[in-house]
């Protein structure tokens, strides 16, 4: 029915019918569609292009999305197209590294940070989506949104055919993973608030290198170079053969001025690099924005990814913002649509969402205003703090504050990585002689328990019994010795995170995000109890009765 990869069908039909719609097939809505159709949905999407874009854009992926990758079953093979990055260095003009970060694992059964060229990831997730079945109609414009109580609607049509039939795309649910220049959300009506960041445009440069494997110890992994007539981004990617840098633009350069041949290799030659090195493939100069949508949900409308909020590039956080909200949102989109929650739930993904993003965009605005500083005095003064090592250390990525998650004013919740309302520590373990990522020893994720002790069946009543059987809850012994029955923490990751927070046991979500935590086994049952509330709080269905009377 669907043609190759890269191209939609030859003709549309007049309705489509499906679980849900997204409008958007950049890598955001790729991977939704991916996730959602993992989990047994039908899904449609459309992309008013008739192709994949072939130019990068992002370029950086953690390993929160690699795990969900993984999650996809394709984390190997991004894994050969992704470069780890090993090290971030902020330098003086002359090439003086006032601090260096050193990256390597960070919890998540990954490294830390990647980078890759956007186009070659795309292809990988593309395929993937179209193997799960997912419907993928490219060349395809929307041109309406509609919705009632039961089912909601969007009207689309070819988008280089004027006077071509229309097809009505008729689902339980739409998505709108359509860009900062969202047409769903422009059509439901939902404003954005700008939160404010003022920043110089910036020329990016995209080259690709004659010879992958040269060495050119001048360019390096990743340099943010404080140089106040010119703050830049400099960085060897994906395995050297592509290469980045990112140039403020200044007081009176003009776009046309920037994107010129003889500037931009102008730019280039302090770098060593001369058109007998490679090609520039792609020369562009974005203006930044930082915005966040008002509402993420209209009944049966969802917003995900620079359709919901926008952020500058500094932490490199925009795609993988979008990810964390596919993730978020899929599981919870199956659930209602197995009827195991009322759409209530779905109130909980913005909940979730929208305080999470917001914070990394205050943390990217601030990341920006200290490298794009052009004050004489305001940048001698951060340089000296920085070449000091007394800068201030980086602050924890974000927790989710509400929602289904255990209140960060709970007296048992600790603010601490892989903690309460942070992804769950993953590490390899062994059970049967299969030596796996905890997240590989399961055919398919859900909720999950992981405890430093064995957890006997007799510590909970029926109704905490009926909880952990209505929610197929995993039960996880990680333990460095050999304890029958138990998965072997092989590289220690458990053991190290239990004796460091002080915990025992840790409670995690379909999407790997922690519930909770307790200090012993024996709060589990409680911990259990504080779940159930929660979820028939938010519209889940089946809950036993006693629970809520605890």
């Amino acid at each position: 029915m669907f043609g190759p990869s890269g191209n939609g069908l030859k003709a549309l039909p007049d309705r489509l019918t499906c679980d849900v719609a997204i409008v958007g097939y950049g890598p955001v809505g790729m991977t939704c569609a991916a996730l959602l159709a993992q989990l047994g949905l039908d899904v449609v999407v459309v992309e008013r292009f008739p192709n994949r874009f072939k130019l990068p854009r992002a370029g950086h992926l953690d390993g929160e999305t690699m795990r969900t990758f993984q999650r996809l079953g394709i984390g190997a093979a991004v894994e050969l197209i992704a470069r780890p990055m090993l090290s971030w260095e902020l330098v003086t003009a002359d090439m003086e590294v006032l601090t260096a970060i050193t990256l390597g694992e960070d919890g998540s059964g990954w490294k830390a940070d990647y980078l890759c060229y956007q186009p070659e990831l795309e292809e990988i997730i593309d395929v993937r989506a179209r193997e799960l079945g997912v419907g993928v109609f490219m060349g395809v414009t929307a041109l309406g949104v509609e919705q009632d109580e039961e089912r909601a609607r969007i009207t689309v049509r070819a988008t280089e055919d004027a006077v071509a039939n229309s097809c009505v795309v008729d689902a339980a649910y739409v998505i709108g993973a359509d860009g900062a220049a969202s047409f769903v959300r422009a059509a439901i009506g939902v404003p954005r608030t700008d939160l404010g960041f003022r920043a110089m445009d910036h020329l990016v440069v995209d080259f690709e290198h004659n010879d992958p494997d040269r060495d050119m110890p001048q360019l390096p992994e990743v340099y943010q170079v404080l140089d106040i007539k010119r703050p830049s981004l400099a960085g060897r990617w994906n395995g050297g053969r592509w290469s980045r840098w990112e140039f403020a633009a200044m007081e009176g350069e003009t776009r046309e001025f920037l994107e010129r041949d003889e500037t931009c290799w102008k730019l280039l030659a302090p770098w060593g690099i001369t058109p007998a090195e490679g090609t520039i493939n792609r020369r562009a100069v974005y203006s930044f924005e930082s915005t966040l949508a008002e509402k993420w949900r209209s009944n049966r409308v969802l917003l995900i990814g620079d359709a919901a909020h926008t952020m500058p590039p500094f932490m490199g956080q925009g795609m993988l913002s979008g990810v964390r909200d596919a993730v978020n949102l899929s599981w919870k989109l199956a659930a209602v649509l197995a009827g195991e929650a009322d759409d209530t739930l779905l109130d909980t993904y913005e909940m979730e969402r929208s305080s999470h993003v917001a914070d990394i965009i205050g943390m990217s605005i601030a990341v920006g205003e200290t490298v794009l500083i052009t004050d004489p005095e305001e940048a001698r003064q951060r340089d000296e703090l920085l070449r000091s090592g007394a800068g201030p250390r980086p602050p924890l990525f974000p927790r989710l504050r509400a929602g289904l998650v255990r209140s960060p004013d709970h007296p048992g919740a600790i603010d601490a990585p892989q903690a309460d309302g942070r992804p769950a520590r993953q590490a390899r373990v062994a059970l049967d002689g299969r030596v796996a990522r905890l997240d590989d020893q399961f055919p398919r994720s859900g909720w999950r328990i992981v405890s430093r002790h064995a957890v006997p069946p007799e510590l909970f009543d029926a109704r905490q019994q009926e909880l952990l059987a209505a929610l197929n809850v995993q039960i996880v012994h990680a333990s460095r010795g050999s304890s029958t029955g138990a998965y072997l923490d092989i590289d220690g990751e458990y053991d190290l995170w239990f004796r460091e927070t002080g915990r025992k046991a840790f409670l995690e979500r379909p999407d790997n995000y922690l519930f909770g935590t307790v200090r012993a086994i024996e709060e589990l049952p409680a911990l259990l109890d504080e779940l159930a509330s929660t979820l028939a709080a938010h519209g889940w269905r089946g809950i036993p009765a006693q629970a809520l009377s605890s």
